[in-house]
């Protein structure tokens, strides 16, 4: 018997197939990124603690020793305990599920994101891949001419710029306005982009193999 959820706002993330503790331990790990990378830079006008993020961003930029470990920890940091996710119940049958008490409407918007992402898979994977051969080239120039300050030329920063776009859309993301505003470097967007598509590829390849659906309501 599939019970009732205690809380009409707790979400709840079907299970079926066999899992095993790595599964569980990917799916913790990339949800709890996945949420908080929405919660903070898709979800900023509710969270409070929004201008505190940007503020302590500012004082970093990736390509300069912030990784991509401490960026998801600054994101979880910002989020306020009572809308980080917390497991309410596990029931594991064919169907389960896990409860989560959490932000519900963060919760949807990872719904939606993977749907879109899963739908459009080819072409945002196409997307993500011509990013990357762009900064790994930036990243060769830098290393050849010893100057790790050199920039995208004009004209590639218009196509990274119309890439970041195309690559947002494949995620879900609605909106990189408040990325341009806080980082305001498109190598820097498109970095964080990078980084999320990764994210969102390990939570649709549980998807693709049964073992989750994201309800979307």
């Amino acid at each position: 018997m599939i019970l009732k959820k205690y809380d009409a706002e707790n979400y709840r993330v079907l299970l079926d197939e066999r899992w095993t503790l790595e599964n569980l331990n990917d799916f913790t790990r990339l949800y709890m990124q996945n949420y908080a990378f929405l919660y903070c830079l898709e979800n900023n006008i509710n969270n409070s603690r929004a201008a505190a993020l940007f503020n302590e961003l500012n004082e970093y930029k990736l390509r300069d020793g912030l990784t991509y470990v401490n960026i998801y920890s600054l994101f979880i940091k910002h989020i306020p305990s009572k809308e980080r996710p917390k497991v309410r119940a596990i029931s594991y049958a064919s169907p389960g599920f896990i409860e989560l008490i959490l932000n519900y409407e963060v919760a949807i918007n990872i719904a939606l994101s993977i749907a879109a992402f899963i739908k459009g898979l080819t072409a945002t994977a196409e997307t993500y891949n011509k990013l990357h051969s762009i900064l790994i080239e930036l990243g060769r120039k830098r290393k050849e001419k010893q100057n790790h300050l050199l920039k995208l030329d004009v004209e590639t920063i218009k196509h990274v710029r119309k890439l970041n776009e195309e690559l947002a859309k494949g995620l879900g993301f609605n909106s990189l306005k408040d990325m341009y505003d806080n980082f305001g470097d498109e190598e820097e967007v498109s970095k964080l982009l990078l980084a999320h598509y990764r994210r969102m590829k390990g939570m649709s390849k549980l998807v693709k193999e049964g073992k989750i659906k994201f309800p979307l309501e």
